[in-house]
């Protein structure tokens, strides 16, 4: 059919405002094979923009009429349906919601599960099912409530025989739907991504894996799930990638896995997570954040496992950002958070002060207090009071570096008078200077 046919037959169906008619005026086998056949030709037409065909089909009310073809026996139909249906998920947040109140998701999921992998049918109604999942969290959690992942899942659990194409779908659907704090909605799930990634460690199929898991994984239960799963020397291999999104979702992972503490933790440690993260610091400044965080995990664990890090070639490294005044804020607060966690164990374990002072500490707050960032100025004023007034043989030498540092000045107004975000106050230094300069500095007991 040429386009001007084309054109006088599809308005006897279409108006400016969209398709006329209606299941009314036909019978159901002609809406089946007939009606079906125009909307595609309709979304097909280039004299009409995207956006006003598919709001066209929606305000037909012919929907719910192309959903009922994804059950025909007509392969053609079924076909045509689903890629009607991508079409109108392609379109707005309201054009999906008009999709779903139709019914479109159950008839997804059938398709999805039970179509051949022979033309782009279950792809299609793969991708219209990732468009409804990620299109707002309301609609997500409709989507997760009737579960519609399954099919993904499936293919994922089984993929041998399925096309790339649509084993990449099925990943990038389970990637858009996964959400944190619903561990029990994909604990299914993070047995078989993880037996994936172990797996295929390369390729699209394998980042997108990660990136699902990283998205799961909000809670000590689903980071000891992907843990027993077996995947931490892959996760802290993954943690130098040059791939910043794979390196980023790995770090975030192994960070999770510290946190947990126990066997996770030690488990990164015997897998040299150390190294790793040095290389992370010192090579791939995208993700110098994620690296420390990992760091700051590390050391508010028990006292022996943060003595490794001290330990490590990874304190110089934090000063380095901390003083760096090209460093970005973000990382720099991350990196005082360390510091600040590795001088809260110092009130246990005074070696700690001495590895902290040794590699100029004191000078690096005082840098840090210099800052207009409120957040920074509130670490380095703790990890300096820790150091300062806590009884221990050092104190003295603390003391010295603060003065010898222009970055304090005792007489200074409270810090929150002057610096945005900042919830302390130069008392926290202050309190325990006065007494230094009254010869009350203490030793350790």
């Amino acid at each position: 059919m040429d386009e001007e046919s084309l054109e006088i037959e599809l308005n006897k169906y279409i108006t400016l405002d969209g398709l006329v008619g209606g299941a009314s005026n036909h019978e159901e086998g002609y809406l089946s094979s007939q009606l079906v056949t125009k909307v595609g030709h309709l979304l097909r037409y280039k004299k009409r923009s995207v956006d006003a065909t598919v709001q066209a089909v929606v305000d037909s009310g012919l929907l719910p009429n192309v959903i009922d073809t994804l059950s025909s026996s007509n392969g053609a139909l079924v076909s045509e349906a689903s890629w009607i249906l991508l079409n109108v998920t392609l379109g707005t947040s309201q054009q999906r919601w008009a999709a779903v109140s139709a019914g479109a998701l159950p008839r997804l999921v059938q398709v999805a599960a039970s179509a051949s992998d022979v033309g782009d049918v279950r792809r299609n109604a793969l991708l219209a099912l990732g468009n409804i999942a990620g299109d707002s969290p309301t609609l997500r959690d409709v989507f997760l409530k009737e579960r519609a992942f399954r099919p993904a899942l499936d293919i994922l659990a089984d993929p041998a025989q399925i096309s790339p194409a649509t084993v990449n779908t099925a990943a990038w659907v389970m990637e858009t739907c996964t959400v944190p704090l619903k561990t029990s909605t994909f604990s299914e799930a993070i047995p078989i991504l993880c037996k994936l990634i172990l797996q295929k460690n390369e390729g699209k199929l394998f980042t997108t894996i990660v990136k699902a898991l990283r998205r799961i994984c909000s809670s000590s239960k689903s980071a000891n799930m992907i843990f027993e799963a077996g995947t931490c020397p892959l996760l802290v291999q993954l943690c130098t990638s040059k791939n910043d999104d794979l390196r980023e979702d790995a770090l975030y992972l192994v960070s999770r896995f510290a946190y947990a503490g126990g066997r996770p933790l030690q488990s990164i440690l015997d897998n040299d997570i150390l190294e790793a993260l040095q290389t992370c610091i010192t090579d791939y400044a995208k993700t110098r954040k994620e690296a420390c965080l990992v760091a700051s995990n590390i050391a508010m664990a028990t006292a022996r496992e943060a003595k490794v890090l001290v330990k490590s070639s990874i304190l110089p490294l934090l000063i380095e950002m901390v003083t760096d005044q090209e460093e970005e804020a973000k990382v720099q607060l991350e990196a005082l958070k360390v510091l600040q966690n590795l001088a809260e164990q110092g009130e246990k374990r005074r070696g700690f002060f001495t590895s902290l002072v040794e590699v100029d500490c004191v000078e690096a707050c005082c840098e840090a207090l210099r800052n207009q960032d409120g957040d920074q100025v509130d670490e380095a004023a703790r990890i300096i009071e820790h150091l300062i007034d806590t009884p221990w043989s050092g104190a003295d030498d603390a003391i010295d570096r603060l003065e010898d540092s222009d970055g304090f000045d005792p007489v200074s107004v409270p810090i929150h008078a002057t610096i945005p975000n900042c919830s302390g106050d130069l008392r926290e230094i202050q309190l325990p200077y006065a007494r230094y300069l009254h010869g009350c500095s203490g030793v350790d007991e």
